[in-house]
């Protein structure tokens, strides 16, 4: 038997590579952008801080601008390696190579959700990284900006600190929650299309997916609730009001274990793996 750390690293390389490429594709497009904002700007760099006004370098405007659009490309990167990874772990359910490999069917689904999560980390890890680097300089050599930051209010205490990572927890089973989902359709769908007649496949097919849709929009309204009610916590903005983390956290853990139940029964029982 193939141990789940092997399984796991060989996944995380294949779906590193779409991390690369997308990562190196947003960087190239950000670049671009950034030498036409420079031009634009004609080399006149400021900083504005209420009334005050303070002049940059260059280099360090040019650095600055150039982590803002990284920032801002950072959603579409993302939504794209969303779309792309439930696309890549769908074919590593049904890769005939990937199947054989001698390891249960519980322990090849979390590798391919796990990895593909991890990955996305990654992605964020990358970005964060290239952003925190290219804008350093200019938080280190702006004095209105220190001053802008020394007039904050950081206030954070144990609360804030539990609702933060509460939300954390949040967005990652919400996270394993899509991929889930992403496969209970495509696996409820290849089943009915294998085993049920012509006639009253498609059928069961919309009904499925209509059944999805509606899950779906629950879902994000659900969790979408939940991180306001954690963000309202933060910024001490509207308490009583707040949903507890607790009980949400327990219910998505619930739900995704669920799913990822009914996954495992339909690529074990129903759903034959086809050559790559």
């Amino acid at each position: 038997m193939t141990s789940f750390n092997t399984l796991f690293n060989r996944m995380f390389q294949e779906k590193s590579r779409t991390v690369y490429l997308i990562f190196l594709i947003q960087v190239f497009a950000s670049f671009c952008f950034t030498i036409f904002a420079a031009f634009s700007l004609h080399g006149d760099f400021n900083v504005v801080n209420d009334t005050a006004k303070e002049a940059i370098n260059p280099i360090i405007g040019s650095l600055a601008i150039f982590a803002s659009i990284v920032l801002v490309t950072s959603f579409p990167a993302n939504f794209i390696y969303w779309i792309v990874s439930s696309i890549r772990n769908e074919k590593i359910n049904r890769s005939q190579t990937w199947r054989l490999i001698p390891i249960s069917d519980t322990k090849f689904l979390l590798s391919n959700f796990g990895t593909a999560f991890l990955s996305y980390i990654w992605l964020e890890i990358l970005e964060f990284v290239i952003v925190a680097i290219t804008a350093l300089p200019l938080f280190l050599s702006s004095g209105e900006i220190k001053t802008a930051l020394g007039h904050a209010n950081w206030k954070i205490d144990a609360q804030s600190c539990w609702q933060m990572l509460g939300a954390l927890v949040l967005i990652i089973l919400l996270g394993y929650a899509w991929y889930a989902i992403v496969s209970l359709l495509n696996l409820s769908s290849r089943s009915i299309i294998d085993f049920l007649p012509n006639g009253s496949n498609k059928f069961l097919i919309f009904v499925v997916r209509v059944i999805t849709i509606v899950v779906v929009i629950w879902l994000l309204g659900y969790a979408g609730n939940a991180l306001i009610g954690a963000t309202n916590q933060i910024l001490s903005l509207n308490i009583s009001e707040n949903m507890g983390m607790g009980p949400v956290l327990i219910q998505f853990l619930v739900f995704d274990a669920v799913l990822t139940l009914i996954d495992i029964f339909l690529l074990n029982k129903f759903v034959e793996a086809k050559q790559n």
